[in-house]
């Protein structure tokens, strides 16, 4: 078992060095960030690039060119608590770096736990604050206009800032969804549901159809297991089967990945796939070999992927636009 993690830790710590150094690459003029536990990355033509140390989930573009991306707290703990970074990217450098907040309608600080995505939409910033099961919907300032809640919330024990309470009571619950990816498509808003974290987990995933309000129009079952992420193609949409390993669609063959399938958009017929890979050795989930995977639409496999080395696992992927 030794000897085993040893050759693998080998392998994948020369492919990271290969990747930092341009040669493990796919012939692209795409230019997209994407972020993982192993920090925040910008793919362009080619050659990948750490931006950032931490381990970050969620980002998104602001009008005013700014980003936003979401990270882990944890300083080698267990804390879940999520902090928000606010700056400009100049080439391949971070630039003006400084702290977002949010606060509720009586300006108290609001901290929340395990966010998954961020998404600037129509004037408002949209957040999945995941393990406390509720989303928020916030001005350009951080200010939360609207908390939304399906069934129930997980807060922290009164008097402590300690996540381990939420993590506690959101597992042991059946009412937790964890909702983790958001996507628009039309007037309506879409939330997905991995569903599996809680109390069952043997529960599929499922997502919402709702207005801007919060208002549900539709729940559709049965998507996948532990899914992520949803890309509107053809009015309908492409999930990640995270737990089965791979990507699906109503109208399209299912594409299996062998990775556990997180991180993905669509530029013009082309899907962009993050993958990790599957292991039940929890430190090779945050240090793991993981990959990108350029999946046509309609096809049944990628037609090309890369290596990105010892990333850990894939969150999210955003295109640059030029």
């Amino acid at each position: 078992m030794l000897v085993s993690r040893a050759k693998r830790y080998l392998y994948n710590r020369i492919k990271d060095q290969l990747a930092q150094l341009g040669f493990i690459k796919v012939e692209s003029d795409l230019e997209f960030l994407f972020t993982s536990s192993g920090g925040l990355y910008l793919y362009q033509q080619g050659i990948i690039t750490r931006l950032l140390r931490g381990n970050y989930f969620g980002i998104t573009r602001l009008p005013d060119d700014q980003f936003i991306a979401m990270k882990y707290v944890q300083n080698g703990t267990r804390d879940e608590r999520s902090t928000a970074e606010l700056f400009y990217l100049s080439g391949k450098l971070v630039v003006n770096s400084s702290p977002f907040e949010f606060r509720d309608q009586d300006d108290r600080l609001r901290v929340p736990v395990r966010v998954h995505q961020i998404l600037f939409h129509e004037g408002f910033i949209w957040l999945t604050n995941t393990r406390q099961n509720l989303i928020w919907k916030c001005d350009l300032t951080g200010k939360i206009v609207k908390e939304w809640c399906y069934t129930e919330s997980f807060d922290y024990d009164p008097d402590t800032t300690s996540t381990d309470a939420v993590r506690t009571k959101a597992r042991a619950s059946a009412n937790y969804h964890h909702f983790n990816s958001i996507t628009f498509h039309k007037e309506h808003m879409y939330l997905l549901a991995h569903n599996s974290a809680g109390l069952d987990k043997s529960k599929d995933s499922f997502y919402l159809k709702l207005d801007h309000d919060f208002n549900i129009v539709d729940r559709v079952e049965g998507v996948g297991n532990a899914c992520h992420n949803l890309v509107e193609c053809d009015d309908d949409f492409y999930i990640c089967d995270s737990g089965n390993a791979r990507i699906v669609h109503p109208k399209y063959p299912d594409v299996h990945l062998g990775y556990f399938a997180r991180g993905m958009i669509k530029v013009n017929n082309c899907l962009i796939v993050g993958g990790t890979t599957i292991t039940d050795a929890p430190e090779m989930r945050g240090r793991g070999d993981s990959r990108i995977f350029f999946v046509p639409v309609g096809a049944s496999k990628p037609i090309q992927s890369f290596s990105l080395g010892r990333t850990g696992d894939i969150h999210d992927i955003m295109l640059l636009e030029r």
